[in-house]
């Protein structure tokens, strides 16, 4: 996709504002690569689907047969009595008894109404679910920044734009005064140059003050320590190109939220498997092998022993329960539901999408409107000002040159802010912000 970079020659026009220390230089991939690295949300979206994809195994959906082992010991010592039909009798205190077992077991579902499979299918579909919702969180951080990063630059553009206002109301100020001192104009003359000079004084500590808060937004989501000191581009780079079309054809298959709620239904699908699987019998393999000995001092027993394997099949068919077939039927009007979600959803975002495309397509012509209009602004400033050192020129001419020229810079930097916000939420809709 071709991308038309607008730059602004601002470093021109208003001459080079250097910090008073060199600082690093952020482009807006750096600054993008940063917050995704170390985005805390992230990472716990990123630990989630993990965590769904440990579990989309057979063995958690019950597929696989569970082996165990068990063993134990006991002793005793107990008083024995025992009466015999022979007439004889036992009778003894402190009689030991020592006994040991150990098993071996295996168990497995050989049938369960197919509800194996359906949890195995809706584990999968929750794996691929929990991808998705990494892609949304990625693609949420990578908007966030871009406006933040934008943001930085439209201050500024309106910062550099005070800066150079302000070397020319000193000159003005001069002006005043040098005429004032040779008789050429009034004292007021002198004091308004004064006061508009301490106005734009003021809206440069304003402004200055933006830029800092533009810059902490952007640290912030970048993870870096907030008191970190650096510098960002002083353009902005906008994709001219985007088609509506394009983007309503890619709406579907692209954008995350809808994926979501397709998967979703997906799921719902598989859970009423799993509740239908209920009205089927459950069949079991059991098999093992068994080890008990005992022995006492005393007694018809002295020693026993027994030892083998064992295998067998239990069966289970709960026929009524009274509640099943509602549980199935709840599960279908979820699924209905989701159904009519996704619907409701795909028309809000398609318009969503055309009302942004149109913000974006006007934000292009307006830019191209204020670009030129920046530019005779400019032109009509620096004319006005030799009219005005030339004496040609009254202050009020030139004072309203001044003011055209900063509402000029200040209706660009917002229209191209704007033409970006634009660009970047309608790449966030279709998905295409992740390349």
């Amino acid at each position: 996709m071709m991308k038309r970079q607008i730059k602004i020659g601002l470093v021109i026009l208003f001459g080079s504002f250097q910090t008073a220390y060199s600082q690093q230089l952020i482009t807006l991939q750096a600054a993008i690569d940063s917050a995704l690295y170390n985005n805390l949300g992230l990472i716990i979206v990123r630990n989630e689907a993990a965590i769904a994809d440990n579990n989309a195994t057979r063995a958690s959906a019950g597929m696989l047969p569970r082996v165990d082992l068990n063993a134990g010991t006991n002793y005793g010592n107990n008083n024995l009595h025992q009466k015999f039909n022979t007439g004889a009798e036992i009778n003894k205190s402190g009689v030991s008894n020592k006994a040991f077992n150990g098993q071996l077991a295996v168990s497995w579902t050989l049938f369960d109404g197919t509800k194996m499979f359906a949890t195995y299918q809706k584990q999968q579909v929750l794996k691929d679910m929990g991808d998705l919702n990494v892609q949304i969180k990625t693609e949420e951080i990578i908007s966030d920044v871009s406006i933040a990063y934008s943001e930085i630059v439209r201050q500024g553009i309106v910062l550099k734009g005070t800066i150079k206002n302000i070397s020319l109301y000193e000159e003005r100020v001069k002006l005043a005064e040098m005429k004032l001192k040779i008789g050429k104009s009034s004292r007021s003359e002198f004091l308004q140059a004064s006061l508009d000079l301490n106005l734009q004084k003021s809206n440069l500590v304003k402004q200055t003050t933006l830029l800092k808060n533009a810059k902490l937004n952007l640290s912030r989501l970048m993870m870096r320590p907030l008191n970190s000191g650096f510098e960002t581009t002083d353009s902005f780079v906008i994709n001219k190109t985007i088609l509506l079309s394009q983007v309503l054809n890619d709406l579907e298959n692209g954008n995350k939220q809808l994926q979501i709620l397709h998967m979703d239904e997906l799921k719902r699908t598989q859970e009423i498997k799993e509740q239908e699987s209920y009205y089927y019998p459950k069949v079991n393999l059991n098999a093992g092998y068994n080890f008990v000995s005992s022995s006492s001092s005393q007694g018809l027993f002295l020693v026993n022993q027994s030892r083998g394997p064992l295998v067998g099949l239990t069966f289970n068919w709960n026929l009524y329960n009274g509640t099943q077939r509602k549980l199935v039927e709840n599960v279908k009007l979820l699924r209905e539901n989701t159904k009519l979600v996704y619907d409701d959803t795909k028309i809000a975002l398609q318009s969503m999408v055309i009302a942004a495309w149109q913000n974006y397509q006007d934000a292009i012509e307006l830019a191209k409107t204020e670009e030129e209009s920046f530019t005779m602004a400019n032109e009509n400033l620096s004319i006005m000002s030799q009219r005005f050192k030339l004496g040609e020129a009254t202050i009020l001419e030139l004072k309203d040159a001044q003011q055209v020229n900063e509402a000029s810079t200040s209706r660009l930097a917002n229209t191209l802010y704007d033409t970006k916000t634009a660009e970047t939420n309608l790449l966030f809709l279709s998905g295409k912000l992740i390349k």
